[in-house]
């Protein structure tokens, strides 16, 4: 291309995407030569620079792989516009109080101020809506993470996962205890299940406080499908549902075996809900052909609308 048309639009050399983007030079590359993801135009010298789209397009691939996407997959995505869908939902709300909240959280990992994040999680979990803070603050921080220099990151990461499942235990019991305060006879009760991790366990509570400040009741399970009596756990809760969620792709052994063999059980509606549902439409056609199930697609106001629409 020759470089005076270049001024017309704002282009930026690939060091500067990489600082933006926190995605090393390297890397751009390979993303555009191995996997066709990135199309940057050239000056006459060959030196690649990127427009505001581009880099849109290289933070909506970033969303994909913190989602557990692996980066053969994301072409694929994009080019179904999954990746507009996640972008345009995770907008909701956001703004400079969110970006404030995510710096801190950030800052606090750095300096491994336990008993500041303690305190401040607790401030937050108590002070803002479940389903705020999972839409506009810990989806984003999750993404975030993955680009922060954490010292010791294994330990650090593993220490505000367990701290914030401490907090939000706490903050279901007392959601829940809030509900039972009300006697209403249709009141709804769901089995909310997810992945195993550490990480998937704290999406997975938020999800259900989501659930309890909504009215419905949520009894959260993680671990393996497979793991214990789960249909003969469920006909003693008497649950109306199992509603599976994550944030992440789901693991391939999770909806092949653990997944797949819960729905074939089931005589009660299985839910599929969450990030993943938009992620691995094509690996969930077989589970979602069996008579229970269905999917609440899109973002989390959305599926709490369709479920309570469901379960009149």
């Amino acid at each position: 291309m020759n470089d005076t048309g270049l001024t017309e639009v704002a282009y930026l050399p690939i060091r500067e995407v990489a600082r933006r983007t926190g995605v090393q030079p390297v890397t751009l590359r390979a993303w555009e030569r191995r996997y066709g993801l990135l199309t940057p135009v050239r000056t006459s010298k060959g030196h690649r620079l990127y427009s505001d789209e581009e880099v849109g397009r290289i933070e909506t691939i970033l969303m994909f792989l913190a989602r557990g996407v692996s980066i053969g997959q994301v072409r694929a995505l994009l080019e179904r516009g999954d990746g507009i869908v996640l972008r345009a939902e995770e907008s909701i709300e956001t703004g400079s109080s969110w970006r404030e909240l995510l710096d801190e959280t950030c800052e606090l990992l750095r300096e491994v101020a336990e008993p500041q994040l303690r305190r401040r999680l607790d401030q937050w979990i108590t002070g803002f809506s479940p389903q705020l803070l999972l839409e506009c603050w810990l989806k984003p921080l999750r993404e975030r993470l993955d680009r922060s220099p954490l010292p010791d990151r294994t330990l650090v990461l593993s220490l505000f996962w367990q701290l914030l499942h401490e907090q939000l235990i706490v903050a279901n019991d007392i959601a829940r205890k809030n509900l039972c305060k009300d006697n209403k006879p249709d009141k709804c009760r769901i089995f909310l299940l997810g992945p195993p991790g550490e990480e998937q366990k704290v999406f997975t509570l938020m999800f259900g406080n989501v659930l309890l400040a909504n009215g419905i009741d949520a009894y959260v399970f993680n671990g393996q499908v497979g793991m214990g009596n789960l249909a003969a756990i469920m006909q003693k809760l008497q649950v109306d549902g199992v509603l599976c969620y994550s944030y992440r792709a789901l693991p391939k052994h999770f909806v092949t075996r653990d997944l797949s063999t819960l729905a074939s059980e089931l005589r009660v509606p299985l839910w599929l809900a969450g990030d993943y549902v938009e992620i691995q439409i094509t690996e969930l056609d077989g589970i979602m052909r069996l008579p229970f199930c269905s999917i609440l697609p899109g973002a989390t106001a959305s599926i709490i609308a369709q479920l309570r629409e469901q379960l009149k």
